[in-house]
């Protein structure tokens, strides 16, 4: 009796310690599956604009009153903006904001600081809290972003029709 109560005590202390770990894979994977849900915002550090890509699930702020703007698309136009993201490898380095505003890599120990950065992808990608939920992109060369026209093709397909 005393073995079996010492077992389930060591069951429950490993469980209890046990933690989900957010891994670069599971990350990527739930961002290629997340077309129905997934809002994307292209930010411009420092700098009060912002354009919100939301599909239906999302509120829409009034376009009227906000100097930024918002889009709403559908999973269709959302499963492109993933292409477009992946076909540009920028969803190979996937950031996480720590404590205290620190961007840290979740495949390697890679940092960004928000303010060195000429435009920031944010994607919000589930509803599930118990995971990784929102993950950023930073994007520090403005002509490799202008040659390849990343955020016209985004806006572009996002875009009702």
């Amino acid at each position: 009796m005393k073995f079996t109560i010492n077992i389930l005590f060591l069951f429950i202390f490993t469980f209890s310690f046990s933690q989900n770990q957010i891994t670069y894979e599971k990350t990527l994977s739930d961002i290629k599956k997340s077309s129905k849900v997934l809002c994307t915002n292209l930010i411009i550090p420092n700098n009060d604009f912002s354009i919100g890509i939301y599909t239906k699930e999302w509120e829409v702020e009034d376009l009227t009153i906000e100097q930024c703007g918002d889009i709403k698309t559908d999973s269709i136009k959302s499963s492109k903006i993933i292409e477009i993201l992946s076909s540009g490898k920028l969803l190979d380095k996937l950031y996480l904001n720590m404590e205290n505003n620190k961007y840290e890599s979740i495949n390697s120990s890679d940092k960004f600081e928000w303010n060195k950065a000429n435009l920031i992808v944010e994607l919000n990608f589930t509803h599930n809290w118990n995971s990784a939920n929102k993950v950023y992109i930073p994007i520090n060369n403005k002509t490799q972003t202008r040659q390849r026209g990343f955020a016209i093709r985004v806006i572009q397909h996002s875009m009702p029709t």
